[in-house]
């Protein structure tokens, strides 16, 4: 016969077997939880404003426009739409099927936390908005998620936090000027130091203002050429001319010259006027005529001003934004003198070799 103290012992190991039970039950594990998208409430086409947010405070907004996705810090500087629209669809397509954790204490391992995440995304859709913390990675194309106001951490499938860039220049056509290096006729460079001229002579481009026993020091000349012919921008900045750009007075401009392929229309077909037709040989040589390309010549200006903390503001006469480049491309015209572009005499060549043995 069991005595009233074990008895009251067994009941309470029921109780937390039954307790256990419940929670086992309960958890992620067993439970058939109904599934739902993280971002309940919401869909990818609902939403018309991002902000992505990395660890060290970096962001970008992007927003959507009737006639696509923009930078709204930019005067609507036009986004790769693509991109955004396939990440997007990841962030709307993950769902609640795996629940990893439930206690905030995990937060910090899972890097999802208010203050210490990998990325935080902010999704608006007109008065609605959600906030995700995207944290470290489960495997590959994956990434832990939650949702801010919530406990419940899930892995989301099918993106990596690092898909999120908070550098503009991976959502947007970074090509600002592009011109075939072959198709640059003739570079005119002004700073500090003078205006130094470069013309087309046959393959290369020749300094033209040499004496009559100086000759040319080409080594400048591919960094001049590549680019006076192709920059990169960094970020854009807008629309307006503001005074903290310094482009009243730029500090180096460049004037390119340079050939244009001209398209032509299609030629209409000769009509059927029941003569022979040209043999096939003739056709094929009359098509080849056709077939020459044309073109015009066209300038453009480069006007580089202030140099800012991430890049050097530039504006070019034949684009609409002003931008950010990297200094590289300011210093390839800004350093430029004419002792670059003069080789030395002879005599005094042979007498620095000779000293430095």
């Amino acid at each position: 016969m069991l005595r009233r103290g074990n008895v009251l012992l067994l009941v309470l190991l029921l109780v937390q077997l039954v307790l256990l039970a419940i929670s086992v039950l309960t958890s992620s594990g067993t439970e058939a939880r109904p599934l739902e998208p993280i971002l309940a409430g919401m869909t990818a086409a609902d939403i018309d404003r991002m902000v992505f947010t990395d660890d060290l405070d970096n962001e970008i907004t992007v927003a959507r426009r009737d006639d696509g996705w923009v930078l709204p810090g930019a005067d609507d500087f036009p986004v790769d739409g693509d991109k955004v629209e396939a990440i997007l669809d990841k962030i709307a397509g993950m769902d609640t099927r795996r629940l990893l954790a439930t206690n905030p204490a995990n937060f910090a391992r899972l890097e999802v936390q208010d203050n210490d995440f990998r990325r935080r995304i902010n999704l608006e859709s007109g008065d609605a908005s959600a906030v995700l913390y995207l944290g470290g990675s489960g495997g590959a194309d994956t990434v832990y998620v939650r949702r801010a106001g919530e406990d419940n951490v899930y892995l989301g499938l099918g993106l990596n936090s690092w898909e999120l860039s908070t550098q503009i220049s991976t959502w947007v056509d970074s090509s600002y000027v592009n011109v075939p290096q072959d198709d640059v006729l003739e570079i005119t460079v002004q700073n500090a130091a003078g205006s130094f001229r470069f013309v087309r002579d046959g393959d290369s481009l020749t300094y033209t203002d040499l004496l009559e026993d100086e000759a040319f020091e080409d080594t400048k000349m591919p960094i001049i050429l590549r680019n006076a012919a192709a920059i990169r921008l960094l970020e854009p900045l807008g629309l307006e001319a503001l005074d903290e750009y310094e482009l009243a007075e730029p500090q180096v401009t460049v004037q390119v010259r340079y050939r244009e392929l001209v398209e032509l229309e299609e030629p209409l077909a000769a009509e059927d006027d029941g003569e022979p037709a040209e043999s096939a040989e003739a056709a094929s040589e009359g098509e080849t005529d056709l077939a020459e390309p044309v073109y015009m010549e066209a300038t453009h200006a480069l006007s580089f001003g202030a140099e800012l903390e991430d890049g050097v503001v530039l504006k070019a006469s034949d684009a609409e934004y002003y931008v950010l480049v990297r200094d590289t491309v300011f210093n390839a015209f800004n350093d430029l003198s004419r002792a670059d572009l003069v080789k030395a005499p002879a005599a005094e060549s042979e007498a620095i070799a000779e000293s430095s043995e």
